[in-house]
């Protein structure tokens, strides 16, 4: 299971931010490239987890890997309380974002743009997330899965 790697990925995510906005020019770019590289890795990580997860709650069969449509679904179905009381929904909902990074190339640079303002909007929801799944998995006893 890769929470750990997501937590670092998050965390990344806060540092190169905080270094954007205190850039300029290419060295802005440069940056933005970053993110939206560690924002890919956060949401493969955060898939990882939602199916180790789903495994063993029975959610998820055998090999099956989750989308993350269904990784986002599955997230909101089983924290519906922390995702209302949080406000999380939108923060969990904007990782799908990276299947138009990953499958739209000739896209780039708006999606450079999305994944900034994904960073922007809810860098704090994404380590909300972390935090209740390490807290989930920790009381499962999940963590080394």
């Amino acid at each position: 299971m890769k929470l750990l790697e997501m937590k670092n990925h998050v965390s990344s995510l806060e540092r190169m931010y905080e270094k954007y906005l205190a850039s300029e020019g290419q060295d802005q770019f440069d940056i933005m490239d970053g993110l939206v590289n560690r924002f890919g890795y956060m949401v493969i990580a955060f898939q990882d987890v939602m199916t180790t997860i789903g495994r063993l709650t029975g959610t998820v069969n055998g090999a099956e890997q989750l989308s993350i449509r269904r990784a986002i679904s599955e997230f909101q179905s089983i924290f519906e309380v922390e995702c209302q009381e949080q406000g999380l929904d939108n923060g969990v909902s904007s990782m799908a974002d990276r299947n138009e990074i990953v499958h739209v190339y000739e896209n780039y640079k708006s999606n450079m743009e999305a994944v900034l303002e994904n960073v922007q909007n809810y860098r704090s929801e994404y380590g909300a997330i972390v935090r209740i799944l390490w807290k989930y998995c920790e009381a499962k006893d999940i963590l080394q899965k």
